[in-house]
Formats: C-alpha cells, structure tokens, sequence
C-alpha cells in the first residue's frame, strides 16, 4: 500500500503538535503554580505580621493581690490569630490558614501525633529570642550556636532586649504535577520578626 506525500505531512505535522502542545502546557502549567504560589507567600506574609504585631504585646499575670507572677507570650492566642487573620473560612483557597498541612481538616481539630504535636505546633512556629549585645538584631547565638531565647526575667526587667519571631508553613499542592519527581506538596515557609513591646495585657489569676 503506498501513503502519499501529503498523508506523511499530515502524520508529521500532527506528531509535532503533539510535542509542542505537551510543552506548552507544562509551561502554562508552571506558571499557574508559580502565580499560586507567591499568592500564598502573601497571604503567609500577612498572617505572621498580624500574628507578630498581637504576639508582641506580652501577658502579665497577676495574682488575686495584684503582684506580677508572670510575663510570657500567650502562645495559644498567638496561633490563632495567626490562623484567623483571613477570617474563620481560612481566606482564599490558594493557601487556607485554618489548613496549613492542606488535607482538607481543619487543622485544630485534627489529633497530635505521637509526639503529642499538633498541626498549628508543627506549622507555627513562636520564638521568644533574645537580643543580648543591644544591637536591634536577633538572633543572637549561644555557645553551642542555638539561637539566645528571652527567659522570664528578661521579659520582666529587659522587654526591649525581647523579639518575636512567627513562622508560619504553608504545605501548598500543585495543581499540575509536571514529574514523578516532585513531591507532593510544596512546603511554603514566611517569618517575620519585631521587637517584644514595653505594654502588655493583663491576665488575673
């Protein structure tokens, strides 16, 4: 049987459409994941400043007689505000902060793991760190290189030695998989930083 010349161009032209299409769409695909994902940086971005900004006003305990008995970061209402900031349905859905590890359960109803974590644990991290040459700049490094945290005396006696540090991770899934390479997820992570405010909020005990 004998194909003419002009059924060959077509099958040619076809199997190059096909190659060409296929790259084309990955591109497109890419680029649809890129826009996502910086959309999510900026919602991650916004969470940690206002969560950074509520966590930097310390609580102070008081006893039934008015004495402090303590000053620290009420690390719980931290977390939730830093969850809440896009409201209760967890804002847009390129990156729901009421569903950080992004398996469709809201995050604080979903049991600890087995080393009692729960998922606002592992995915909001609160660091109280201490500024210990006065520079404005933390953080600053002990002896054995881990980062300097302000105990409570510092927040007593020495709040603006204080920082606060929020990071948030966003588990972000692409909506094209381009490889079997890729991991599932794309862990999504934004920190920010501000100095632990002489103000505070009263707590009675």
């Amino acid at each position: 049987m004998k194909i003419s010349f002009r059924q060959r161009s077509k099958a040619q032209a076809l199997v190059e459409f096909a190659l060409a299409a296929t790259l084309i769409f990955m591109l497109v695909a890419a680029a649809v994941d890129l826009g996502l994902i910086f959309l999510a940086r900026q919602a991650l971005r916004a969470a940690v400043q206002e969560g950074a900004t509520f966590g930097s006003y310390p609580v102070f305990e008081r006893d039934g007689e008015g004495n402090v008995i303590a000053v620290k970061l009420d690390e719980a209402a931290i977390r939730q505000r830093v969850r809440m900031t896009a409201g209760e349905d967890g804002g847009p859905v390129f990156a729901n902060l009421t569903d950080l590890n992004n398996n469709n359960t809201p995050d604080d109803v979903e049991p600890p793991d087995a080393e009692g974590k729960t998922v606002l644990d592992q995915h909001i991290t609160i660091e109280n760190l201490l500024d210990n040459d006065w520079d404005s700049s933390v953080p600053d490094e002990g002896l054995d290189g881990q980062p300097l945290e302000c105990d409570p005396d510092h927040m007593r006696n020495s709040p603006d030695q204080c920082f606060i540090r929020i990071s948030v991770q966003y588990d972000y899934r692409p909506i094209f998989p381009l490889a079997p390479a890729l991991a599932e997820t794309v862990p999504i992570r934004v920190s920010f930083t501000m100095a632990v405010r002489s103000t505070h909020l009263e707590v009675n005990q």
